[in-house]
């Protein structure tokens, strides 16, 4: 009982977390670690509440700190970190502090799930193509593979010439950001996508000159997108500053509207049915309402 009581009153909040973390990077890709993680724990170093018995200050300190979004995150890590404190194997804790906590509700957003219209595709594909000399790359290419094919966007980077067979491309690896090549997927999933006429004149203008089919820089790709993305819309040229990931968005919203069944879709896609109701569902046109 001395011991479990000179734990409890000892140990830090950032110690507990590292004990946590420790635990759990056995089961994490390195991806999680150097995210998530890895803010939560800069997030927690700063908190001026280090007593790991006052979590419900320490969740409180969490959530009012900015960006809104990456505090409520930080606050379900933290909440994970006390359920696993109080378990019988662990006992850091005797009981959990945070148990009856409620969390404020989520933010509403304008818009989860941005679909670029038909009309500023070629807009910003154009753009995307404008400025070749940068890197020596037709950027657009990369952009509209996304577009045609829902990959994301270190699937296309990781793809190989020797993935493509039968107008079909095999998605099983992923380049990060932060890694460089993962030998699998975000959701560890491989998956067979078809290839449509558009991604078969696509890759005919790429040059094999490396196994990769785009052995371009990720992050410069997605530096160049998003400062094209920004001066169309200073411009008053598109609707929104898009992402390269709302390519993946737009090709699974007009799957659906085609009519294509959403285990299809699934499949392509390389989620479960409810993901791509909840993340990736929207409208590629205005419709309207009808009189019933």
């Amino acid at each position: 009982m001395l011991k479990l009581i000179f734990s409890i009153m000892s140990i830090t909040l950032v110690e507990a977390w590292q004990q946590f973390v420790d635990e759990r990077s056995i089961a994490l890709c390195p991806t999680s670690l150097t995210s998530d993680y890895q803010q939560t724990t800069k997030w927690l170093q700063r908190c001026p509440i280090q007593d790991f018995q006052q979590g419900r200050q320490i969740l409180t300190w969490v959530l009012q700190q900015h960006p809104v979004l990456s505090a409520r995150r930080v606050a379900m890590y933290v909440r994970s970190l006390y359920r696993w404190s109080v378990q019988e194997d662990i006992a850091i804790l005797p009981r959990n502090p945070v148990a009856s906590f409620r969390m404020p509700k989520k933010p509403q957003r304008d818009e989860d799930v941005i679909v670029i219209p038909r009309e500023e595709v070629g807009i910003l594909l154009a753009a995307l193509e404008a400025k070749l000399s940068h890197r020596d790359v037709n950027w657009a290419l990369y952009a509209e593979f996304m577009l045609q094919t829902a990959m994301r966007t270190g699937e296309v980077r990781a793809m190989r010439w020797d993935d493509i067979k039968d107008n079909r491309v095999l998605v099983h690896s992923n380049y990060t950001l932060t890694h460089g090549l993962k030998n699998s997927t975000k959701t560890n999933k491989r998956r067979s996508v078809p290839l449509n006429k558009k991604c078969i004149e696509i890759l005919d203008q790429v040059p094999q000159v490396d196994e990769y089919v785009f052995p371009w820089d990720r992050l410069a790709f997605q530096s160049f997108f998003r400062c094209r993305a920004v001066q169309l819309h200073t411009a008053g040229l598109t609707s929104h500053i898009y992402r390269p990931y709302d390519a993946r968005h737009t090709a699974i919203s007009r799957w659906l509207e085609a009519g294509i069944p959403i285990t299809q879709i699934a499949a392509w896609a390389g989620n479960t049915a409810n993901i791509i109701f909840k993340h990736y569902a929207g409208t590629t046109k205005e419709y309207e309402m009808p009189v019933l």
